[in-house]
């Protein structure tokens, strides 16, 4: 196992002078893995289902959905152990594959190495069904079959995956904010019916008075809306840089304000943001762009959540 890992360490650091920044501008981008050109090794995926070769055995993941902009998605599995290193490359996309070295051998199944990886989606992936192709690398870099894994990359805005199923309708409205630094901004929405909403207090939904006076469960309605994520909390860069209120139905009637807040500068000098609204036009329905308004954030304006935040446009629902 020495000499073999070895040798996978000279296929994947000793090849093509290769630096730190390639692969920078690829759709997915394997941690802890070098970007080598050009297509991956091994022969397609057989149409009877039996690999040949040295070939990934089983790949496992909570789910076979990826975002725009994801940090960290997570995949693992086994490969025979005639391989000593795993090559990763989402099919018809992008200019080359990733290699990393496959892990130790799994006691529960003999013949075969454990491997882990974890990938970062380009914020301008193409959406919609794709492979995720994983070949098992031999040490003078040929392979056997591939292993094609079906996942989705879903549309920047969130659409239901009706950029992977065109059956499955978008949401009736999106609104959203993203921003070009580290910095932890906030989205915050002043509701026709004068609640402030963020994805700190996610729901549009009225909150009924409890018998106590405090308030008690939200009541949701078909036309309220919900926040999705909370971008960059904690300056944590996991949850991504973006922020969408989504509301599967028509929203509430009447005039929504919506302001930008720093939460935290997290180190950085400043933010670039955009914020949009996509509404559902059309049969079948389709996500359209209609609101784009562009706004920037200096360090100094962050005051954590006692700042109510920059005013920056309002929109009508009639």
């Amino acid at each position: 196992m020495k000499r073999a890992l070895g040798l996978a360490c000279g296929l994947l650091f000793a090849c093509h002078g290769q630096d730190g920044l390639l692969g920078e501008e690829e759709p997915i981008r394997v941690r802890m893995a070098t970007f080598h050109e050009g297509d991956l090794a091994g022969a397609t995926p057989s149409t009877n289902g039996t690999p040949e070769g040295s070939h990934v055995t089983i790949v496992e993941t909570p789910n076979s959905v990826l975002r725009p902009g994801q940090a960290g998605k997570s995949f693992r599995g086994r490969a025979t152990d005639d391989a000593v290193a795993l090559g990763v490359q989402l099919a018809g996309e992008g200019t080359g594959h990733w290699v990393l070295p496959l892990g130790s051998p799994d006691p529960a199944a003999p013949g075969e190495l454990n491997w882990a990886i974890s990938l970062d989606v380009a914020h301008d992936a193409p959406p919609g069904l794709h492979q995720l192709l994983l070949a098992a690398l031999r040490e003078d870099g040929t392979a056997g079959t591939q292993f094609a894994l079906p996942i989705c990359i879903r549309g920047a805005t969130p659409d239901n995956l009706s950029a992977c199923d065109p059956s499955l309708a978008p949401p009736f409205a999106v609104l959203s904010l993203e921003w070009d630094s580290g910095a932890d901004l906030d989205l915050l929405v002043v509701t026709p019916e004068g609640k402030f909403v963020d994805p700190k207090h996610p729901s549009t939904a009225p909150v009924t008075p409890g018998e106590d006076g405090e308030p008690d469960e939200v009541v949701p309605r078909p036309g309220d809306g919900r926040f999705d994520v909370d971008g960059m909390s904690a300056c944590n860069p996991v949850a991504g840089r973006r922020e969408n209120l989504v509301f599967q139905q028509k929203p509430i009637v009447g005039t929504y304000f919506v302001l930008v807040r720093l939460f935290d500068a997290c180190h950085e000098s400043a933010a670039r943001f955009a914020v949009t609204l996509h509404l559902a036009e059309g049969n079948p329905p389709q996500q359209r762009e209609v609101l784009r308004v562009p706004g920037v954030v200096l360090a100094e304006q962050a005051l954590g959540g006692d700042d109510v935040g920059l005013f920056v446009t309002e929109f009508a629902i009639q």
